[in-house]
Parts: structure tokens; C-alpha cells; sequence
């Protein structure tokens, strides 16, 4: 049976790493999207850069759309640059490799993507993963 990312998932992944930013200072946006690549919740904090939500988005749909980590892309985009671009014209946005998108899995299954932006290329990644952790964490479990 699919499972589909709830508002309510999306939400705990946003304030989970919403929070963690808080705890290391930073101002950040994220992005949450279905497994499809489309919005649930995006949200920039106070004093995030008029800019990150969009490349919130951005990590986050490159997570969903390749099926792993937005930064995991580089050494496809550095070794076959050509596949990069024709893959990346097939989709609907424009893909990155920028750390800070992580897909959101609830047993085992792939149900979106989460993605930070606005901090340095580590604690995007950070945030992000408490945000995946706190999803896996809340979801609905089988069995």
C-alpha cells in the first residue's frame, strides 16, 4: 500500500529541523514535498534570506525527483555533466546538487523530501536530517 506525506508528517519534519536551526543559531527555509515533487509545506524562519525557501524547494524536489540525496548528484553532474542537463530538462524545476535535501522515508518507503537551505552546506544537511528523523519517528508503523 503507498503511503502519502501527510500535513501533519510535513509538519513535524519542518518544526524538527526548524528547531535544530534554532539550537545552532541559524536562520533557515524548508521545503517539504510529496514523493511527486510537489509542495506540502515551505516555510522560511524569521530572518531567512528572501531566497532560501526557493532553494529549500529546489534541494528538495532534486531529492524526490532522483530518488537520493540532493549532494549525492555531484559525481553524476562532475563525471556525465551532459546527463545531468538532459536529465535535469525532463523535470518540471531546476535540479542541484547543493547539500540539504533529503528524502523522508516512513517504513522504508519513500514518501517525499525535505530540504534547508540558508546556513552553511553541513548544517543544511543537519537540519534536514532532523527533519527526515523526526518524519521516520512519527510515522504510522506496520505490523
Amino acid at each position: 500500500m503507498a503511503r502519502e506525506l501527510t500535513l501533519a508528517l510535513a509538519r513535524v519534519a519542518v518544526e524538527a529541523a526548524l528547531t535544530r536551526a534554532t539550537q545552532d543559531g541559524l536562520r533557515v527555509s524548508v521545503a517539504v514535498v510529496d514523493a511527486l515533487g510537489r509542495d506540502v509545506l515551505v516555510v522560511r524562519s524569521d530572518g531567512a534570506t528572501w531566497f532560501t525557501p526557493e532553494v529549500a524547494r529546489s534541494k528538495a524536489r532534486t531529492a524526490a525527483a532522483f530518488r537520493r540525496d540532493s549532494a549525492s548528484l555531484a559525481g553524476l553532474k562532475e563525471s556525465y555533466p551532459e546527463v545531468f542537463t538532459l536529465a535535469g530538462d525532463q523535470v518540471p524545476f531546476r535540479p542541484t546538487t547543493l547539500p540539504g535535501g533529503i528524502l523522508l522515508e516512513l517504513d522504508g518507503e519513500i514518501v517525499g523530501a525535505i530540504g534547508v537551505s540558508g546556513a552553511t552546506p553541513a548544517q543544511d544537511v543537519l537540519c534536514a536530517e532532523a527533519g527526515s528523523d523526526a518524519c521516520a519517528d512519527s510515522g504510522p508503523r506496520t505490523g
